[in-house]
């Protein structure tokens, strides 16, 4: 009897132990690992090499970055698994999710304690900016899209009120208490949200008043793009606001226009819309580019000088529209522009292979030539669109020529990884997860890298190192560009040899 109990209590701290496991995708798990183990080295890093006595601070905050992607990310499929437990009437699945968050919070606090504690800091400091790392992690994917957005700009808020109030340095014993109340609002606002959520039967995704997390169900439940393959137009459609559905322009689609035609079929943003359609559907991007300027202004509030003051303002707004406009802009053009045509292609059923049959689209030159026209025409004119903002916005910041050469191989690249995978679409050619996976990691780390390191020659002092990181990420690009020139060989040779282009993969 007793052995029973026991391997009852065995597989029972197993179930909660495994549970974060389960409840994520194997590609999540690995990213998760490899961002913690990379914040965790570069605080050790950092305690070593920095000659400051204040070095602690350091070590911590970056720790604490690696926990709030762990507790953002990772940690919150929990909920989900909880979710579907509960609808499944399996409490003890359920309550397995509940403890396995207390079960990782623990060790995830206490090992820089231990660490630390060790060397002689003040533990309560360390405790405190690792809980709260937690807990705004946890709250940035369970509150409403629209809220999760707006903690974006806490930070260029705190640095403004340092100038309007005269705020006491971090080290200041004050800030214990300030972070404590924090604190303690951010757990409540989590356990409130996590009861919330885990007792609502809206399965609505999309909106901007659900919670980032739910947008993570499919992508943990089948897997990345195959979870997002599941979630067709309608479906996407269906799950907007009323003020963000599209208006449709279906003016001259028809025989006589077969790209116009062929862009109606595609679907998704490709449908030609009307210019409200077109602010509708831009509203989530432009309304916080829009509240990115009085942020900036009150960051600058302090200045002494009216003119610096105003040059600072612009200087912060230019930073905010290339690493926007960059990053969120053109780098996810490009990712979902070839996810349209890969869940076109994907799906099997009656629609793609009718395409081939609609009126006007020629013989099997011109039906392939239209075709692309309508796959890339739209995505090509609204990637040129970006790049000209971007480089207007360089020029206007006086980047030197390296600066400015990185942020358009930015551009760039983003166009080129669209291509390769659509043309490897278009021709069959099919591209493992893993390889696709491996392709946009890289992508976006020289993404990032060339649009944010080149902006330090931006500042008051710029960094004499940057050369050497320039000279890695150009060899970068070039090695990146090879892979996806020979990607898009292999898939304009694959469109060649089909006999039409709409045969299902």
């Amino acid at each position: 009897m007793n052995m029973n109990t026991a391997a009852r209590s065995r597989l029972s701290f197993a179930g909660v132990l495994l549970a974060p496991w389960h409840s994520s995708r194997r590609s999540l798990r690995w990213l998760t690992l490899a961002i913690a183990l990379a914040c965790g080295l570069g605080a050790i890093a950092f305690g070593v090499l920095s000659p400051k006595a204040d070095w602690w601070m350091g070590s911590t905050l970056i720790y604490a970055i690696g926990v709030g992607y762990m507790w953002a990310f990772w940690m919150p499929t929990l909920l989900l698994l909880a979710i579907d437990a509960r609808r499944l009437c399996l409490p003890g699945m359920q309550r397995a999710a509940a403890y396995s968050v207390w079960l990782y919070a623990v060790p995830t606090l206490a090992a820089p304690m231990l660490a630390l504690g060790l060397c002689g800091t003040d533990l309560r400091y360390v405790a405190e900016l690792v809980a709260l790392a937690m807990a705004g992690g946890l709250a940035f994917v369970l509150l409403p899209r629209w809220c999760a957005m707006t903690l974006v700009f806490l930070p260029a808020l705190s640095s403004g009120l340092r100038h309007l109030v005269h705020l006491p340095p971090w080290s200041d014993p004050r800030w214990l208490a300030w972070g404590g109340l924090a604190l303690l609002v951010l757990l409540l606002v989590d356990a409130l949200r996590w009861r919330q959520l885990l007792r609502s039967d809206s399965d609505n995704e999309l909106g901007l008043g659900s919670a980032m997390l739910m947008q993570m169900r499919r992508q943990s439940m089948a897997g990345g793009w195959n979870g997002l393959q599941q979630l067709d137009s309608g479906q996407m459609i269906r799950q907007r606001p009323d003020w963000m559905q599209p208006r449709a322009d279906l003016r001259g689609a028809g025989p006589q226009s077969p790209v116009r035609a062929l862009r109606v079929a595609l679907g998704g943003w490709y449908v030609p819309k009307t210019l409200a359609g077109h602010l509708r559907a831009a509203a989530p991007v432009l309304l916080p580019m829009l509240a990115y300027i009085p942020v900036m202004a009150i960051m600058q509030a302090g200045e002494p000088r009216h003119d610096h003051a105003v040059r600072s303002i612009l200087l912060g707004v230019g930073v905010g529209m290339v690493g926007w406009l960059g990053v969120f802009g053109g780098l996810m053009l490009a990712a979902m522009a070839a996810l349209v045509v890969h869940q076109r292609w994907k799906r099997a059923n009656a629609e793609l292979p009718l395409l081939a049959l609609l009126p006007g689209l020629g013989g099997g030159t011109a039906r392939r030539h239209a075709l692309l026209r309508a796959a890339f025409a739209t995505p090509m004119r609204l990637q040129a669109l970006l790049l000209a903002g971007v480089l207007a916005t360089a020029w206007a910041m006086h980047l030197p020529g390296p600066a400015v050469l990185l942020v358009t191989l930015a551009q760039l690249g983003a166009v080129g990884a669209m291509v390769a995978q659509m043309l490897c679409t278009l021709g069959g050619c099919r591209l493992r997860g893993g390889v696709l996976a491996s392709i946009y990691v890289v992508l976006t780390v020289l993404f990032c890298l060339s649009t944010f390191i080149p902006l330090l020659n931006a500042d008051k002092h710029p960094w004499d190192g940057l050369a050497p990181f320039e000279h890695a990420l150009l060899a970068g690009w070039a090695a990146l560009a090879a892979i996806l020139l020979w990607l898009a060989r292999r898939g304009w040779r694959g469109l060649l040899a089909r006999p039409h282009p709409f045969l299902t993969n």
